[in-house]
Formats: structure tokens, C-alpha cells, sequence
């Protein structure tokens, strides 16, 4: 066991502490439910050959590489059949584990990998939900032994010696079957998300080029001139050896937070007649090309951290937009800004243009946020959910008959 007090967020480190056995549940170690198949594979050298992984997290069984027998380095390897349950050895109690996926069918794995096919009475995707379980997770890393997180080697038989409660097999599969269709909602809204981000870049790319023109309130097209500015006539850099934001709904004790630059997360006050900066700002930087628009009262964080104002020829919310739409090398703050003063932008010198383009994009980001909103409660409460059908707080009903 590791005596490593520091983990990792996905590693669960605690003692393993089974619940209750539910009525009609069988208290058991899994080497009842499970066979380990090692299906052992003969390379040859001109043979194409799909190679697995098993990301860390529960992110699923996937390719990892395309080789020919020839170039794989590792010779003993083993074939995968869809719908096998695969655990990486050294990368468990990371959460890598998974079933494999039909289009991954005839996949092979090195003996890093042990993998598993169900007994009789056992169904394996009710155990792809039971590995989401804390208990299964505190399981793993206490049957898993190394010095370090990241050398620790899962061992078989220590697993084996713990017991699960497992029902019945048609409990089992109606389990799985009301799980996989929050999971098919869930990716959904996924998909959802993917897609209204895709329509939004395409957005912003037609309308902060110009090659979509808005309608104006008596409902023709905007025809302003659109032209090319430096970075230097469009922003101003905010953030000085002292700055502050300032807040209308943070002033009820009439002071602002300070933002000094160069320190982390430092949070204090001043009167109001000191020098400060009008709220909204925008913001980047801590060696990353994130562009934030900050509308609330904040301290600013790590040294690094750029904000930024617009000046009178560009509205707020469109000299946000345009910005992050701006490629911004992640090569650390300095670098970054003296890119950004060497590059044009391109703008309509009408400010109601601008207003409309920026309301537009507006709405696009609330509606990826509302999705991503639900995404986050149906994730919410299907864990909820997992946890009472998998301790067996709540039954299922079998034949129309709930099981109590």
C-alpha cells in the first residue's frame, strides 16, 4: 500500500466500506461474476493491428494506436471482444477501466490490461455502473500496492477478497437498462452543447469579419464602413502596479476590492475615491489564451492575469468577442501581449452594428449555458439516482412486480 499522502482528485484513498446487504441480494466476491479471459495473440509482422487504452476517469476504452505486428514493441499481446470489461493495471486507481466498444472488436492489449467476461450470472453493463461507485474505487486502490500513485500495480487476487453486493441477474440488467437511458440523455445534451458551440464559432466567424451584415432597427442591413485598427487604438491595458474594480452591486459598504498584480488571489479594500477601473473588464493571461468578461466585483489572480478595457471606438461586449476570437499564442503573458499590440482588427465603425453583433453572440452564449446547466443536473441526478439503484435503497420492478 502507498504511503503517499498526496492524490490525485480521481484517486479514492479511503476504506473501503460496504452497505448493507439489500433483500434478495447475494454478498459476494466478484471472482463469482467474473472470468478472466486472456485470449493470447500470435503477431505477425505484415498484420495490421488496433491497439487499446483505457483513459483515466471512467473516459472510456479506445484506440490508441494502429501498428503493424512488426512495429508493436511488446510482444505478448491479447485479443478483446466487444463487450469485454478491461482494467489497466497501473492506471486503476485512476478510475481507467471500461467495456470495450463494438467498433473496437478484435482489439488487442498487452498484459498491462487484465480483462474480463461475465459468468452466467452476471451482467457486465450493471458492472460498468458499479465501477462508478466509490465503494469500487476505494476497492481498486486498496488492492493496488507501490511507493507512488502513479507506480502502483493493481493485484488481482487482493481485489478478489473483497465482497460486493450484487443482485440478481434480471435486477442486474434492469438496473443497467434505466442507467443507459439517463447516460443516452446525457449525451445528448452533449451533442447539443457540441453543436450550438460549432454554430457559434461559425457565427462569430461571418459576423466579426463582416461577411454577414445584421439587420438595423428600421430593418436594412447595416452599411457602415468596416476598418482595420491596431490593438493600442482599441484597448486599454488596465491593469497597473494598482488597480481596482469597481462593483454597483459590491458598493453597499462603499468600497471596491483592489486587484494587485503579482499576487496571488489577494483580496482588499479601498475608499471609493481612490483611482479604479469601471466594471465590466476583460481578462486573460496566467500563461493561458482564455478571454474572460468579468461584470462582477473580483480580485485578480495570478501573476499574469491581463485586463483590459475597450476604448470609444469599440463597444464593451464586441471588444470581448473580438478578442477571443483573436489566436492568442499560449506562450506566457509577457509574449502575449506584445503579439496582440502587433496584430490589426478588423471592426464596423458603427457602434449599433456592434451592439447588435455582440447582442446576437450574447444569446448564443446563453443558450450554451442553459444547456450546460442541464447537463450538469441530469448528471446531478443520475448519481443521485446511481446511488440508491446500486446499494439497493430503491428497487426496481421486475415483470411489473417491484422488487422489495
Amino acid at each position: 500500500m502507498t504511503i503517499d499522502s498526496k492524490y490525485p482528485p480521481s484517486v479514492k484513498a479511503g476504506k473501503p466500506i460496504l452497505g448493507e446487504q439489500p433483500h434478495g441480494w447475494e454478498r459476494s466476491s466478484l471472482n463469482n461474476f467474473l472470468d478472466l479471459i486472456p485470449r493470447k495473440v500470435k503477431l505477425e509482422d505484415d498484420t495490421e493491428y488496433d491497439l487499446l487504452t483505457v483513459k483515466r476517469s471512467r473516459g472510456g476504452v479506445v484506440r490508441r494506436e494502429h501498428l503493424l505486428g512488426k512495429d508493436i514493441k511488446v510482444k505478448s499481446q491479447f485479443e478483446v471482444k466487444a463487450g469485454d470489461f478491461v482494467i489497466s493495471k497501473r492506471q486503476i486507481v485512476h478510475g481507467a477501466c471500461g467495456l470495450v466498444p463494438p467498433d473496437l472488436d478484435g482489439s488487442i492489449v498487452s498484459n498491462e490490461y487484465s480483462v474480463f467476461h461475465a459468468k452466467p450470472n452476471f451482467d457486465l453493463e450493471f458492472f460498468q455502473y458499479l465501477s462508478e461507485t466509490l465503494y469500487f474505487q476505494q476497492t481498486c486502490f486498496h488492492s493496488s500496492i507501490g511507493v507512488h500513485i502513479e507506480k502502483m500495480i493493481f493485484k488481482l487476487e487482493d481485489w478478489y477478497k473483497w465482497n460486493f453486493n450484487i443482485p440478481p441477474l434480471k435486477e442486474q440488467k434492469k438496473i443497467a437498462k434505466i442507467l443507459s437511458t439517463w447516460d443516452e440523455v446525457i449525451n445528448t445534451t452533449e451533442r447539443l452543447i457540441d453543436n450550438s458551440k460549432q454554430q457559434k464559432k461559425a457565427l462569430m466567424q461571418q459576423l466579426l469579419t463582416g461577411k454577414k451584415r445584421l439587420l438595423d432597427d428600421s430593418g436594412k442591413s447595416f452599411d457602415s464602413e468596416w476598418r482595420f485598427s491596431t490593438f493600442s487604438e482599441l484597448f486599454k491595458v488596465a491593469n497597473n502596479k494598482k488597480t481596482q474594480v469597481k462593483s454597483s452591486e459590491y458598493l453597499s459598504d462603499g468600497k471596491t476590492p483592489i486587484v494587485d498584480q503579482g499576487k496571488q488571489l489577494i483580496s482588499g479594500y479601498t475608499n471609493n475615491d481612490e483611482k479604479y477601473t469601471e466594471l465590466p473588464v476583460i481578462i486573460f493571461g496566467d500563461h493561458t489564451r482564455v478571454v474572460k468578461w468579468v461584470n462582477f466585483a473580483f480580485a485578480q489572480g495570478a501573476d499574469g492575469t491581463q485586463v483590459l478595457k475597450s476604448t470609444k471606438l469599440l463597444n464593451d461586449k464586441y471588444a470581448f468577442y473580438l478578442l477571443s476570437d483573436t489566436d492568442i499564442p499560449n506562450l506566457g503573458y509577457s509574449r502575449h501581449m506584445r503579439e496582440l499590440k502587433e496584430k490589426d482588427f478588423k471592426y464596423p465603425t458603427d457602434i449599433r452594428e456592434q451592439e447588435r453583433i455582440a447582442s446576437v453572440l450574447t444569446n448564443a452564449d446563453k443558450e450554451i449555458e442553459l444547456l450546460e446547466k442541464q447537463l450538469g443536473d441530469l448528471k446531478q441526478e443520475k448519481k443521485a439516482l446511481m446511488q440508491q439503484l446500486l446499494t439497493g435503497k430503491r428497487r426496481v420492478k421486475i415483470d411489473d412486480k417491484e422488487v422489495a
